[in-house]
């Protein structure tokens, strides 16, 4: 899994950067499981939506990479959010 981070970190996400309406990202792990959340955050829903301003594509193409793929898709409206202050990664 971290591996499939490292790869959307390094290859997804400066693309992402440069799209229109990209504001950040959160990765959820389950690692008994072996299962992964990512949340996209955007400031318009047509950037939402766009697939190819999402990095729809991107996105695909590096989960087969890592011998997976996204099993679904949902789209939220965020209405509240608080500032998350993460300890050290090493901090489990």
């Amino acid at each position: 899994m971290e591996e499939g981070v490292r790869l959307f970190r390094e290859e997804v996400i400066p693309w992402l950067r440069d799209a229109t309406g990209f504001r950040g990202w959160v990765v959820l792990f389950d690692r008994p499981n072996e299962k992964a959340i990512g949340i996209t955050f955007w400031a318009t829903e047509e950037s939402m939506t766009d697939s190819a301003a999402s990095g729809g594509v991107l996105r695909d193409e590096v989960a087969a990479r890592m011998g997976t793929r996204m099993t679904s898709l949902s789209y939220y409206e965020v209405v509240l959010a608080e500032h998350l202050a993460l300890e050290d990664a090493g901090d489990r």
